[in-house]
């Protein structure tokens, strides 16, 4: 529950865009519910017959949840998300249900049956290993997946292999971590920039399929979209700064002898990138796998 409740602080901000009830039901509710069968919750095809014209019972049960079924995985409150979103939801969620007939639950782990697991590219907020509860899990394509958190606005590691088993988190109600599918291929201790001030975590928009994270470092704007390198070699993460420091910018990668670092600007010096003004408004680092 402490790793929950922390949760809460940054949600609302990556929610800042405003999503529709697609987005919103995509990012907090489809890992657990399928249309036509019971994965971890129940299918949309159930929801509908429990609360079509109930709209205010079903914000009430999403903000707080009780346990009706027996050995099934208590749903955690949503109430961060607030009255209009969890509205949102139910309008989707009445919508793409209608005509939807319910199938006979498959057996097996029922996570695995997530649309979370296949879906590429993917956002799923969730607490990961080595992180802080602000973890924001990310799979590139179905090679390449990465572990952002909000709370200290920094890349933590990418891995290769899978994406995420996210079933121990969801059986403990939020209390618990997801395991990482494959191999971790980079990680970084700490934040390449240097010391700017204080950070805050401003949210994050999706465009592509991709988060575009935004956060601030003292008076420093800054935006970090990660995208895949072909065939699973890597990863890329395009950077964006305003306004740019006068006398240019100096990025620390930790140093690693896994990884190649390339650049479309600047000068490399082992993991040290260094930009001049000019270039430091707009670049893309590579971390190629070796």
């Amino acid at each position: 529950m402490k790793y929950f409740l922390a949760f809460l602080s940054f949600t609302s901000l990556a929610m800042a865009e405003k999503p529709d009830g697609v987005q919103l039901f995509t990012t907090n509710c489809s890992a657990c519910h399928l249309p036509d069968q019971m994965v971890v919750g129940p299918s949309l095809a159930e929801i509908r017959t429990l609360y079509l014209g109930k709209p205010d019972d079903f914000v009430k049960w999403c903000v707080a949840p009780q346990k009706k079924r027996p050995n099934a995985v208590d749903m955690p409150s949503m109430v961060h998300l607030g009255d209009e979103a969890l509205r949102l939801i139910y309008e989707y969620i009445m919508k793409v249900s209608v005509g939807v007939k319910q199938v006979e639950q498959k057996k097996g782990d029922p996570y695995a049956a997530s649309p979370v697991q296949a879906k590429r590219p993917q956002v799923q907020r969730i607490f990961m290993p080595n992180a802080g509860p602000a973890a924001i899990a990310v799979a590139l394509d179905d090679k390449v997946s990465l572990c952002w958190d909000a709370g200290e606005c920094r890349f933590r590691y990418a891995w290769s292999g899978g994406f995420i088993d996210g079933y121990p988190y969801w059986q403990a109600n939020g209390s618990s971590l997801a395991k990482i599918v494959g191999e971790v291929k980079y990680t970084e201790k700490a934040s390449p920039f240097k010391e700017m001030g204080e950070v805050k975590f401003s949210g994050y928009r999706m465009e592509k399929g991709l988060p575009v994270f935004q956060y601030q470092l003292g008076d420093k704007k800054i935006t970090e979209t990660p995208a895949a390198l072909a065939d699973g070699g890597g990863l890329s993460r395009s950077f964006t700064i305003s306004p740019v420091p006068s006398d240019g910018l100096e990025l620390n990668f930790q140093a690693d002898e896994k990884v190649t670092y390339s650049s479309d600007k600047g000068t490399w010096s082992g993991s040290k990138l260094t930009l001049k003004a000019a270039d430091a408004a707009v670049f893309t680092v590579n971390f190629t796998f070796k």
